[in-house]
């Protein structure tokens, strides 16, 4: 099983490719994701990480200060609950490559778009947002038995795989108090882990890669707290 996931994995990265994920009620599922989520954990906290810790010291980079200030209830129900939830259904919520995946990706991208134009408005903000949260349910609900996914699609994931796969990563530089050249490697645990979720998604299903990134979180929060 160990090889087949193994195997599975370096042909997606090669070749990033939508395909139906199988659901973790399907055989193999639950084996399958708790490999893939023991390799993506290892190897963050084994090999990346280090080498992280390594940089950020060699090159006098201060830590990570986006959750300076929050209780532990916020810190671990938003990096750990909230946050990758929000970030797999948006950053990851397309792969299925159906239409209805995507319309209903294209409404959340404008309502985004619409709420960060209101910024500085609280009251336009809270509209703007319940307003893309109703637009984006409705277009789902109408989209709901559209299961194509258009060839051009098929084409253009791979270079789509990719491209968000980078902006994933490069969002968590705001987690820096300064983004410079230096703190461009520490973008690295981010961009590794959203490979391992993007195959996730695609190979197992959302609720697999939702998991997987809970985990992970879980994981490396929990080794940040300890190790201080």
């Amino acid at each position: 099983m160990i090889r087949t996931v193994l195997a599975e994995l370096r042909s997606f990265l090669a070749h990033p490719t939508p395909q139906q994920a199988s659901g973790l009620d399907a055989d193999g599922a639950i084996a399958r994701w708790a490999i893939l989520t023991a390799i993506q954990v290892a190897v963050l906290g084994a090999v990346i990480m280090p080498l992280i810790l390594a940089w950020q010291k060699a090159f006098g980079l201060s830590p990570p200060n986006a959750f300076d200030g929050m209780g532990p209830l916020a810190l671990w129900g938003g990096a750990v609950i909230l946050g990758p939830v929000l970030e797999e259904l948006f950053f990851r919520g397309w792969m299925s490559g159906t239409r209805r995946a995507l319309t209903t990706m294209g409404v959340l991208l404008i309502g985004a778009c619409v709420v960060v134009a209101m910024r500085g408005n609280q009251v336009a903000v809270a509209v703007a947002l319940v307003g893309t949260l109703l637009a984006t349910a409705i277009t789902w609900w109408a989209k709901r038995r559209d299961g194509h996914v258009p060839q051009g699609f098929r084409k253009a994931f791979p270079a789509l795989f990719y491209a968000t796969t980078v902006i994933f990563a490069a969002l968590h530089l705001f987690n820096y108090p300064a983004i410079t050249l230096a703190a461009v490697p520490m973008a690295l645990p981010q961009f590794w882990s959203g490979l391992m979720f993007g195959h996730m998604r695609v190979r197992v299903g959302m609720v697999g890669a939702i998991l997987n990134h809970i985990v992970s979180n879980a994981v490396m929060l929990g080794a940040a707290l300890v190790t201080g």
